[in-house]
């Protein structure tokens, strides 16, 4: 079986076929987000690293949104929907849709991928001289251990930056990857785009779809920086941006896009860089992968008992309760008072743990005025 390119199905619509469809035709699809008429298409299926993507059929209906004709694209049945397919012209919302869909499959296969690998390294194996798999007692400490090899072997150790193909707008993407080439979805971030509201924005405002209109230019590099510095990575010692070759089709058709290019643009499509992780960061992992930190010490009448990996039952002298937990964040940990076992009813949050202890005997002797006062009513 021949594994292609997620980006194959955008070649590909340079000769996409539609068949009209109206009320009465009985090709209208079900659903009253579709137009009344529009166009059907099909985008060809693929395999992704062993991952297989069926021929799927979309419509292209017109839609009226502020007085103002628009074209869209929504996928006929199944589950994937893709978002942001609405342009003025119906070619247009066309290679937003297939932009979209494309970005969706690669990612769905390289998630496939890396638990695949995650299933078969965690696989018993067969104990020396025996055939038959040997059970071995692994300690909390040798398994936090290997969690944390893992996750540094798992680190990304490339940074990409590539621009969208043209008819989907001009965007671009930047992306981390391991050296064996795979990206964790929250390292694939949209350069040009602000994200979902409550985002942490750079406080420049580089987001804008203006400091790139289809080229490479220098603010997706100052873009990519402040995402790569959030992360906790930094540029490789001796290392910058260069420009990345992609394969022969990949930039033969680049080169047939060349016209359709917006003013100004500047090659390369793709660059790359090395990247490593900061001193923060693998502190971070040290303390995400790593025994739980020791409480401090505790107020009189207070006791504290191990509920679960990085929380604790808090009991004070009267016998009421509260959980303690941790959680190691890059740029700072957290911890947190919960009212109930289920840590659903957080209290307080603090950068210490004893900040949150020396709070519970005035929350204590508050219940216990309130208690009273409902007493006496």
């Amino acid at each position: 079986m021949t594994t292609t390119t997620a980006r194959s199905i955008v070649r590909q619509i340079v000769t996409r076929s539609y068949r009209r469809y109206t009320p009465t035709n009985g090709r209208a699809p079900q659903g009253t987000e579709y137009g009344v008429d529009g166009w059907l298409f099909d985008l060809p299926g693929e395999t992704l690293n062993g991952r297989s993507f069926p021929q799927t059929t979309y419509a292209a209906y017109q839609v009226s949104v502020h007085g103002m004709l628009l074209w869209q694209v929504r996928e006929v049945g199944g589950e994937r929907r893709p978002c942001g397919s609405r342009s003025t012209t119906r070619k247009g919302a066309l290679a937003l849709a297939v932009g979209h869909v494309a970005t969706q499959r690669e990612k769905t296969a390289t998630t496939a991928r890396d638990q695949d690998a995650r299933a078969h390294s965690a696989a018993w194996r067969p104990a020396a001289g025996s055939a038959e798999p040997a059970q071995v007692s692994v300690t909390v400490d040798e398994r936090q251990a290997r969690t944390r090899a893992s996750q540094l072997a798992a680190l990304p150790t490339v940074a990409e930056i590539r621009m969208a193909y043209p008819l989907t707008g001009g965007g671009a993407t930047l992306r981390l990857m391991t050296a064996a080439g795979s990206t964790a979805e929250r390292h694939m971030i949209r350069l040009t785009e602000r994200g979902a509201a409550g985002r942490e924005n750079d406080p420049a405002g580089i987001y804008l779809d203006t400091i790139t209109d289809g080229a490479n230019t220098e603010g997706l590099l100052i873009a990519a920086g402040w995402h790569l510095t959030r992360l906790g990575f930094t540029y490789a010692h001796g290392t910058a941006w260069a420009a990345y070759t992609g394969s022969a089709i990949s930039e033969a058709q680049w080169k047939d896009w060349a016209p359709m290019l917006p003013e100004g643009h500047r090659w390369p499509h793709t660059v790359r860089v090395a990247i490593t992780a900061t001193t923060e960061h693998l502190a971070y992992i040290d303390r995400a992968y790593g025994p739980a930190p020791d409480l401090p010490e505790l107020p009189t009448g207070m006791s504290a008992h191990p509920s679960g990996p990085r929380s604790w039952q808090i009991c004070y002298a009267n016998r009421r309760f509260w959980q303690l937990s941790y959680q190691p964040r890059m740029g700072g940990d957290v911890w947190t008072l919960y009212a109930d076992p289920t840590h659903t009813k957080p209290l307080a949050r603090a950068t210490s743990a004893g900040e949150l202890l020396a709070t519970i005997p005035a929350r204590d002797a508050e219940a216990q005025a309130h208690a009273a006062t409902r007493k006496d009513q």
